[in-house]
């Protein structure tokens, strides 16, 4: 179900010194709308394609960096994860974000390594997440229908045009594109014929479903199902975790060779026998998993997609955002969390920016700052699959060397000094002036 604003904010009739047009009201995209509402100098606007706001998935896992981020955006971006987030439900898992365990062979049930940080895991159900967002944006910023189709760019810091599926236009002083993977903005700013236009299947597929926790208590015993667990195999992982307070188990089976994708749509259903093919040797806990995924309503195959490395984000006042610049896999659980950071380095800078004739410094800035760690993470995210899939070149299913990898290989994601990130992109920009 789709979610609507509501009239919360009781924001000011000040004048405003330039206009900005959000593309696509995500998670990215609201929470970067939150965090310029209070400042009073913008006006900014939400365009959506869709009907309402909505989110197209399950269980979305919010690692440090993630939370850090949302904090620091502002009271009610941590406010809407505080209600909806999910720990491991044991204590003995509570700084675990997940342990990785063997899942078929001679090694069967052996535990690879126990990823920790300061948190655990925590989780959302991305719906329920995205409601608690919607909360702050007032209504009269939010336009539904709009599918936007092309932008026209004026010289001179006049306005720029935005023409929308619908046959309307509307002018703003910036556009972010906060679109998602299909990303209209981004085929604005690189061309329809650039190499990295659009996203380029990943060889991953998965498969995903949800199950009351009492079935995956049922299958895998309770301290499997109530906490953060992955299984790795040839080819194939695992992943699964509590969500919606416990609730619920959010499994997210993974293939890793799979070599092109047919298929026009991205998600479609997929067949029982596809996946007791793929797990063929695994063992009882994966067989569980297995026997949960087919009980779940609507099971279907998702194709994995990533962005190739953008040589820019932003062309003067247009600017990429989340999975518009950056799509990546999500074998590290970052998609989300990098489309927050991001918000939380634009909205830092845009509230620094005075006047229309400086926000192309600002969206270069952002540039500047962001594009590297981001494409980094699409990159290393791809090789994490690899990694938990046993076919990573020099490591494959040796368990030592896994484990070596697996103990540290965050940690330059997780504990990135956001802080530091905010007051670099700021010097950059204050530097261009």
């Amino acid at each position: 179900m789709g979610s609507v604003p509501n009239e919360a904010y009781d924001v000011n009739e000040t004048p405003k010194a330039f206009r900005v047009a959000i593309i696509g009201g995500g998670i990215c995209g609201l929470s970067l709308a939150i965090g310029l509402l209070k400042h009073e100098h913008i006006d900014v606007q939400i365009y959506e394609a869709a009907p309402a706001f909505g989110e197209i998935g399950m269980g979305l896992t919010v690692g440090p960096n993630a939370q850090r981020a949302l904090e620091l955006i502002g009271p009610e971006t941590e406010a809407a994860f505080t209600r909806t987030k999910t720990p491991n439900l044991w204590q003995s898992h509570a700084n675990q974000y997940t342990e990785n365990r063997v899942g078929t062979g001679e090694h069967e049930g052996a535990i690879i390594a126990q990823q920790k940080n300061q948190t655990g895991m925590l989780s959302v159900h991305r719906a329920r997440f995205l409601e608690e967002l919607v909360k702050p944006i007032p209504a009269r910023l939010a336009h539904f229908g709009k599918r936007l189709v092309s932008i026209d760019v004026n010289d001179d810091n006049k306005p720029l045009v935005m023409h929308f599926k619908d046959g309307t236009t509307e002018e703003t002083d910036a556009v972010i594109g906060s679109d998602g993977i299909h990303s209209a903005v981004r085929l604005c700013l690189l061309g329809e014929d650039h190499p990295a236009a659009r996203a380029v299947f990943a060889n991953s597929v998965s498969y995903r479903g949800v199950v009351s926790m009492d079935r995956a208590v049922e299958k895998v015993g309770a301290e499997y199902a109530q906490n953060s667990m992955m299984l790795c195999g040839p080819g194939n992982a695992i992943f699964s975790y509590p969500i919606e307070g416990g609730k619920y188990s959010n499994i997210v089976m993974m293939n890793y060779r799979t070599p092109e994708w047919t298929e026009k749509k991205w998600i479609v259903p997929t067949k029982v026998q596809h996946l007791r093919n793929l797990l063929e040797g695994w063992g009882p806990t994966a067989q569980g998993l297995c026997d949960q995924l087919l009980d779940a309503p609507e099971l279907s195959a998702w194709a994995m997609y990533d962005h190739p490395p953008a040589p820019f984000y932003n062309k003067g006042r247009i600017v990429m955002i989340g999975d518009a610049a950056h799509a990546t896999t999500p074998f590290q659980g970052q998609g989300a969390a990098q489309a927050i950071e991001d918000a939380l380095v634009l909205k830092t800078l845009l509230a620094k920016t005075s006047k229309v004739s400086e926000i192309g410094n600002t969206f270069a800035a952002f540039d500047q700052v962001r594009r590297p760690r981001s494409q980094r993470v699409v990159a290393s995210s791809r090789e994490s699959g690899n990694l938990l899939g046993m076919q990573l070149p020099g490591v494959e299913g040796d368990i030592g060397k896994m484990k070596e990898k697996l103990d540290t290989r965050m940690h330059w994601i997780w504990h990135r000094d956001l802080v530091a990130q905010n007051e670099a992109a700021v010097k950059l920009f204050l530097e261009s002036l």
